[in-house]
């Protein structure tokens, strides 16, 4: 394949994203099995739920020691005092004798109060460290490390925490890639290589490296599409982005920008090099059919390619390889076009 260069009016021309839709029902909550399973346990009334929902009717102290506090106090301390007290009602003495007494009780019964709470609030201190490493986790993204050396409730409900963290995690990273990569031929997608090409040309631009974008189309793919089938169309994708990924350097990217159309970016890449490879992934695609179930399928490639001038920004680019392609297009199979400011179109047909 040999190359053109093309001064020429930019065009812009926006392909079909082929950023996957997520379908919110598919996310709803409701339909997540856990949530299910948790609505299960709630309606199934176990004691634990019930005596949650039972004290929440309660005027108590917002604090959940507060709340302990209270509660051991009205179930334990609270009959013992009523007993004192009935015991010195119910036998006649001296009343300052009573009141003496009584005061004493109720002073021990404060006093162990407030041994008893101090304890709590030691144990209940953990939930504080849980809570703090939930808010770090959403903030710094650090996974936390909740497990004790004590094997109780507070201890398996750390290491279940410390489990759907990282259960999460693992699922978050599964739909960052997802979201990421196309479906079918697994490298980068429109909305990946839109990112990553504003990200090349601010780090080019710091580095003073030069990058050339490369836009890639199959010659009357839809042809294909329509004789052989989508399923053979499918394998056909796949084929030719194994060529052009077997055609670059470890620090190029390929991505699929939509259909049969393909965004290649070489970096620290001059206009020589970047034709050579080019040239060399073209006749590759020519040179290696395609093996289907219907047979050998022979595709070629009609490139744009635009050198970067330090300046121009992602979308600046883009339009100037893109209308590279449509003048490739224009003069028919398997040609090479290269934007240029400068230089006149050289149009030789390969």
């Amino acid at each position: 394949m040999k190359t053109k260069v093309v001064s020429s009016v930019v065009k812009s021309v926006s392909g079909p994203d082929t950023q996957p839709s997520v379908q919110s029902k598919e996310l709803s909550t409701y339909n997540n099995p856990e949530i299910e399973e948790l609505k299960i346990v709630r309606n199934k009334g176990s004691a634990a739920y019930k005596f949650h929902t039972l004290i929440s009717y309660i005027p108590l102290p917002k604090s959940y020691l507060g709340k302990i506090t209270l509660l051991i106090f009205l179930a334990g301390y609270l009959p013992i005092l009523a007993f004192v007290l009935y015991l010195l009602t119910s036998h006649p003495n001296d009343p300052a004798s009573k009141l003496q007494i009584f005061g004493i009780s109720l002073a021990f019964a404060l006093l162990g109060l407030a041994v008893t709470a101090y304890p709590l609030k030691l144990l209940l201190s953990s939930l504080l460290v849980v809570s703090r490493a939930l808010d770090q986790y959403i903030n710094d993204k650090k996974i936390p490390t909740l497990s004790t050396s004590q094997i109780d409730e507070l201890e398996r409900l750390m290491l279940d925490i410390e489990f759907k963290i990282l259960d999460l995690q693992g699922h978050i990273r599964s739909l960052e890639k997802r979201s990421m990569t196309d479906y079918l031929t697994g490298i980068q997608n429109r909305y990946s290589a839109e990112r990553q090409l504003k990200e090349d040309i601010a780090r080019a631009q710091r580095s003073g490296k030069e990058i050339s974008l490369i836009i890639l189309d199959i010659d009357e793919f839809k042809l294909i599409n329509d004789r052989y089938g989508h399923d053979v169309g499918d394998i056909c994708l796949k084929h030719v982005v194994e060529i052009i990924q077997g055609g670059i350097r470890k620090g190029d990217w390929l991505g699929r920008w939509g259909g049969d159309e393909f965004v290649l970016l070489l970096f620290d890449s001059d206009e020589k090099s970047s034709r050579k490879i080019v040239e060399r992934i073209g006749d590759a695609v020519k040179e290696q059919p395609a093996l289907t179930p219907k047979g050998e399928i022979s595709m070629s490639l009609s490139v744009g390619i635009c050198q970067h001038n330090g300046k121009d920004q992602a979308e600046e680019l883009f339009k100037k390889a893109d209308c590279a392609l449509l003048l490739a297009k224009r003069l028919g199979k398997s040609q090479i076009v290269y934007y240029s400011n400068t230089l006149p179109i050289s149009a030789t047909h390969t």
